[in-house]
C-alpha cells in the first residue's frame, strides 16, 4: 500500500513523500474512519501541570458506536482487522499479487504455495504454483506444483458441488448466523464486568485523593491500592477476553452473511473462473502428495477435488 501511494505520488498525512508501514497500519486500524470512537486513551494524572498518561488500565475505557458519520463500512473495517490479525498470527510474510497468494497450503509442511515463471523467455511461458519449502531442508516436500489453469478448473468444480442445493446451503448459513449472532448472555456478563470496573476505579480515585488530603499508614495505602488494581485488573482480563469472543463471533457472522449474499445473488453457476466469487467464498485450499485438493469455504464446508487423471493411492485418501 505504502508503495502504491508513493508511485501515484500521493502525499502521508504530515505532508511527506515517504510513506511509513506504521502510518498505513495506523490508518488500517483508527476506529474513526468507521464511525466510532474510544474515549479516555488517556488521562490526567496531575491537574497543575497537566501531565497526560497513556491509559494501560488504570481507568475504565470507553468505546462509542457511531459517535460520527463513517467513511468506511464498518463491517469492512472489522473484515480488515481479522485479517491484519490472520496475517500476523501467520508469523512470515506473503504478497497478495494473485488471488491465489496466501490462500493455497501445502499438505506436507503447513507452508503457502507461491508462484513461479517457467519459460519466461519463451512462448512455452507459464506460472505455475508450489510449496514454498519445496526445495528447503533435508526432507522435500511431495505435493505436486499446480498449473493457475487447474486451480481454477478444479475451484468451479468444487464450487458447482458446493451449490447443487442451494437453498439448504443459505438456510444453514443463516441459521449458523443466528447461532453467533445469540449474544445475550455474553453481553450481560460484559456489563456486569464492566460495572465492577467502574466501582473499582471509584475506590482507587476514592484512595487516591484520601492519600492526597490526609496522612494515612503508607504500607496499607499500597497494600490497598495493589488490592484494587489486582481486582479492576482481573475483571478487566475477563472484559477483554469475553469482548474478543463477542467480535469473533459477529465476524465470523459477517462473513457468513457476505458469503449468503454472494451465493444469493448468482442467478447461474459462473462458466468461467471469476476473481471476485473466489475472493468472496473460499477461505483455503490444501494440497496433498496424492494430488487431491480440499477447498474449504467460507463457510467451514470442505469440497475434495483430484487433479484430472490422478487417482487416489488409499482408501483412506479421502480422510482430510
Amino acid at each position: 500500500i505504502a508503495n502504491h501511494l508513493m508511485s501515484k505520488n500521493i502525499p502521508s498525512p504530515s505532508g511527506k513523500q515517504i510513506w511509513r508501514t506504521s502510518t498505513i497500519e495506523s490508518i488500517l486500524t483508527n476506529e474513526k474512519y468507521k464511525g466510532s470512537a474510544i474515549l479516555q486513551k488517556k488521562f490526567t494524572i496531575d491537574f497543575l501541570q497537566k501531565k497526560m498518561k497513556v491509559n494501560e488500565g488504570e481507568v475504565p475505557q470507553y468505546k462509542v458506536e457511531e459517535s460520527h458519520p463513517a467513511i468506511i463500512q464498518p463491517e469492512e473495517w472489522e473484515l480488515v482487522q481479522l485479517e491484519m490479525k490472520r496475517r500476523k498470527t501467520l508469523g512470515k510474510h506473503h504478497n497478495s499479487l494473485s488471488p491465489f497468494s496466501a490462500k493455497i497450503i501445502c499438505g506436507d509442511c503447513g507452508e503457502f504455495y507461491g508462484s513461479k515463471v517457467w519459460h519466461s523467455n519463451s512462448k512455452y511461458k507459464r506460472t505455475i504454483w508450489q510449496c514454498n519449502n519445496k526445495f528447503k531442508g533435508e526432507n522435500k516436500c511431495r505435493t505436486p506444483h499446480l498449473y493457475e489453469q487447474d486451480i481454477q478448473k478444479l475451484f468451479m468444480k468444487a464450487f458447482s458441488k458446493l451449490l447443487s442445493d442451494r437453498t439448504t446451503l443459505i438456510d444453514d448459513c443463516e441459521l449458523m448466523c443466528q447461532t453467533l449472532l445469540n449474544l445475550k448472555e455474553l453481553e450481560v456478563k460484559s456489563k456486569e464486568l464492566i460495572e465492577e470496573m467502574n466501582v473499582v476505579s471509584e475506590l482507587v480515585k476514592k484512595l487516591i485523593n484520601e492519600n492526597s488530603t490526609n496522612s494515612i499508614n503508607q504500607d496499607e495505602y499500597i497494600e490497598k491500592y495493589d488490592g484494587y488494581t489486582n481486582r479492576f485488573n482481573k475483571a478487566k482480563g475477563q472484559y477483554t477476553k469475553l469482548q474478543k469472543t463477542i467480535e469473533q463471533r459477529k465476524l465470523k457472522a459477517d462473513i457468513l452473511r457476505e458469503f449468503i449474499r454472494d451465493i444469493s445473488e448468482l442467478d447461474t453457476l459462473p462458466i468461467e473462473f471469476n476473481e471476485k466469487l473466489w475472493y468472496s467464498i473460499i477461505d483455503t485450499v490444501t494440497v496433498y502428495e496424492d494430488e487431491r485438493l480440499v477447498f474449504r469455504f467460507k463457510n467451514g464446508i470442505k469440497v475434495k477435488e483430484l487433479l484430472q487423471g490422478v487417482y487416489y493411492k488409499s482408501n483412506n485418501a479421502m480422510d482430510d
